[in-house]
């Protein structure tokens, strides 16, 4: 799961080069804030795969669509 919470995050900055930027400024000015520039994004992705995963996992008479 965290793999592809890191892949997912990759992904979005790799395809935005407004957030390579963002990133950029943080990384020029201090390099430990550039890593925490990620942490809510990385969080966010981890949260979403667990969600998804328990959805998957929960009972199928109340997914919709079943």
């Amino acid at each position: 799961m965290e793999h592809a919470a890191a892949l997912l995050v990759q992904t979005i900055f790799n395809a935005d080069t407004r957030m390579q930027a963002l990133f950029k400024d943080q990384g020029d000015s201090n390099p430990e804030s550039a890593a925490e520039f990620f942490r809510p994004w990385y969080q966010a992705m981890l949260m979403m795969i667990k969600s998804a995963e328990d959805f998957n996992q929960g009972p199928t008479q109340n997914r919709p669509g079943a």
